[in-house]
């Protein structure tokens, strides 16, 4: 197509900013007889379709030239203006031409600017829609670009192409296995609050939100990153706005309220139920029951409170007293209790030092109200074992109602060893204190020997523990699985190995490994119920185990629990209906 130009905007004085425009129809420019000309000809009327199409390409050009990655001014405003001052005054000689009637000129022309100003909003909608990924990213520095998407759809109707758009995006540079929890959990937050600026009802954010949504409720740690941004440790998911937020109930509709107004036309029957107002409902929400983050948070606390070494609380207080506001008194009774045994484990603590002085200084707490622990067979050799039971008969004297239960393979031990030239200090795991206890009684120990006088441990951390005191020049491994305890420094022993760092062992049984044990018990049932009924729906088979003692699992996570067993290949899933596979059927 050929380049298109235009006359200066002095030919016609027009605009409709100006109520009452006036239409230059005298030889007020060397132009007026072109268009008389090109009028007498019929050219005007002939190709006017051409031009509409040169007005609409110079329209495209103008939005590519300014508006890609400017999102920090709004474009918009800038946009109508050019289109006034630049396009509209030419527009009135061959669009208004022989009317000398400024109204009628301005009716005329008005209907032809707001062709072309949809073409605009059209044209730039589009644009920021291929965008909308990185101004999500990008926000709230990208807050003037989402107004102008909002202003673009109260003239075009684009609202569905928006969303198809999103989703896409979503779904190639967001929804895979590589990206991490946490930054979903951060463009899902960032796509609340953006999408709330384009479309205040949230029609639209209901529509995009599903897919995100169904992805977070499939990843196993998705609950524990929300529960560890209500704590202050995954980043800054909510706002200052939504701190100490309660969670909001469910919106009611109120028929009676003057003010009420009926949903959008494009809005779902399931919209009301699935809006609500704030950040924190809204992850809430991803999940049937708020019950899951309670016991995400009850296990989260008892890390956090385990991990602290001072016996300063008062961060831990704190967050109890926020969640309270999140979540309500009574679900948060346990974790009350749970630092109530922290206070008081301190307190019995120092009476015991009271009448005898010990280097132990056990953390005592609530069986029944602390998550499920890491069980584990040590059994810790000599001295340390005489050191529990003597803690243990003062224990009793104070209280004489109760009885410890010790946990060996929990806890920490600060170890002096002194050797014949030197004394090692050391902070190490009761595994790695039990090792180098028995190296007293002899000074070389083969791997297959040492674990049976350790109880019941695996080989993995048995040896793991072994060579951290083979880097600290404590022990030397003088042949395969056989190590010697080093009295004297060996100058010529090799330099220590290098060794990948293993990552501890948490001491609190996770949300998800407590759901898992749980589910391999009623497997028994579902095996049972599928071999003797035959294939089921989903509903079906979790209405039935309701009546299973125990149980208290949802639609969704019996589904997910379905799905890892059907990865397993123990059930199949046709047309709706489970049913068990050869591998999955009793006996196999």
């Amino acid at each position: 197509m050929p380049e298109c130009t235009f006359p200066h905007p002095n030919l016609a004085e027009l605009s409709l900013q100006d109520p009452n425009p006036v239409v230059v129809a005298g030889p007020a420019s060397p132009y007026a007889e072109v268009y008389g000309a090109l009028d007498v000809l019929g050219f005007l009327d002939r190709y006017e379709a051409q031009l509409t199409i040169c007005i609409n390409t110079l329209i495209d050009n103008k939005i590519r030239q300014t508006c890609p990655a400017a999102w920090d001014a709004q474009m918009l405003p800038d946009l109508r203006s050019w289109l006034n001052e630049q396009i509209l005054p030419w527009m009135a000689r061959p669009y208004a031409r022989g009317l000398a009637n400024p109204m009628e000129a301005r009716v005329v022309v008005a209907g032809v600017i707001t062709r072309f100003e949809y073409h605009l909003c059209t044209t730039l909608c589009t644009l920021r829609m291929t965008e909308l990924f990185d101004i999500i990213v990008d926000y709230p520095d990208s807050l003037p670009a989402l107004r102008d998407i909002k202003d673009c759809l109260a003239k075009v109707d684009l609202r569905l192409e928006l969303v198809k758009a999103l989703r896409k995006l979503n779904n190639r540079r967001l929804l895979h296995p590589g990206a991490d929890t946490k930054d979903i959990l951060s463009q899902y937050v960032s796509t609340i609050r953006c999408l709330r600026v384009i479309d205040p009802p949230g029609v639209l954010l209901y529509k995009v939100a599903d897919p995100i949504r169904r992805y977070l409720r499939e990843r196993p740690d998705t609950i524990r990153n929300i529960v560890a941004s209500l704590v202050g440790e995954g980043g800054d998911l909510l706002d200052e706005h939504d701190q100490g937020a309660p969670l909001q109930q469910p919106h009611v509709e109120d028929y009676s309220d003057p003010n009420w107004e009926p949903e959008p036309i494009d809005a779902g029957p399931d919209f009301r139920a699935n809006k609500p107002a704030d950040v924190l409902t809204t992850l809430v929400s991803i999940y049937d029951s708020k019950d899951l983050f309670v016991k995400e948070l009850q296990v989260l606390l008892a890390q956090r409170l385990l991990a602290i070494q001072d016996g300063n609380y008062d961060r831990e207080r704190k967050n109890i007293e926020i969640l309270k506001l999140r979540f309500g008194d009574a679900p948060l009774q346990v974790c009350e209790v749970m630092l109530r045994d922290m206070t008081d484990s301190r307190r019995i603590d120092q009476h015991i030092q009271s009448q005898k002085e010990s280097v132990v200084h056990p953390t005592i707490i609530s069986r029944n109200f602390w998550p499920t622990l890491q069980t584990g067979g040590l059994k810790l050799p000599g001295q340390y074992q005489e050191l529990q039971d003597d803690y243990a008969k003062e224990f009793i004297n104070f209280k004489p109602d109760k009885q410890l239960r010790w946990l060996p393979h929990l806890g920490t031990f600060h170890l002096e060893v002194e050797l014949l030239d030197r004394t090692v200090e050391a902070e190490t795991t009761p595994l790695e204190a039990a090792i180098i206890q028995l190296f007293s009684e002899k000074d070389t120990w083969n791997v297959d020997e040492l674990i049976p006088r350790l109880g019941s441990v695996d080989l993995a951390p048995t040896v793991k523990a072994l060579n951290m005191w083979a880097d600290k020049g404590v022990l030397v491994e003088e042949t395969e699985a056989c190590y010697k305890l080093l009295e004297v420094t060996n100058t010529n022993a090799r330099a220590p190995v290098q060794r990948a760092p293993v990552e501890e062992a948490l001491s609190i049984i996770t949300v998800q490994q407590q759901q898992a044990d749980q589910m391999k018990v009623h497997w028994k049932f579902i095996q049972g119920m599928l071999t003797n009924v035959g294939a089921l729906p989903l509903e079906r088979i979790n209405s039935m185990l309701k009546f299973v003692p125990g149980y208290d699992r949802t639609t969704d996570q019996l589904a997910m629990y379905l799905e890892s067993a059907k990865r397993e290949r123990l059930v199949t899933m046709k047309d709706g209906l489970w049913s068990l596979t050869p591998e999955g059927k009793i006996g196999k």
